[in-house]
């Protein structure tokens, strides 16, 4: 596996991976604006939307690897395509990046 594979095997990863955290991070959110704990709330839901803001642009970089050099286009992989595991949160791999 070349370099640039191996970018985008680590691109999905990271996706996947931030995507799956989001949703503790909100149930957390929920919880403690549940209990009165607003403004930790809204800090954990500004969070979110950094991470967000990060996969988007993580996103963006895997289209970009579609075709050769900085100047290609296409249509990118999808992060639901090609490496995908689950794992629990101990974050233990058994793969190389």
């Amino acid at each position: 596996m070349d370099d640039i594979a191996k970018s985008r095997v680590r691109l999905i990863h990271w996706i996947e991976h931030n995507l799956e955290h989001l949703k503790g991070y909100n149930e957390v959110a929920q919880i403690l604006e549940r209990d009165g704990f607003r403004s930790a709330s809204e800090k954990i839901r500004r969070g979110v939307s950094l991470i967000e803001a990060a996969n988007r642009e993580f996103e963006t970089a895997l289209a970009g690897l579609s075709g050769t050099g900085e100047e290609a286009s296409g249509s990118g992989s999808e992060p639901s395509q090609g490496h995908s595991h689950e794992h629990g949160h101990g974050h233990e791999h058994t793969h190389k990046h």
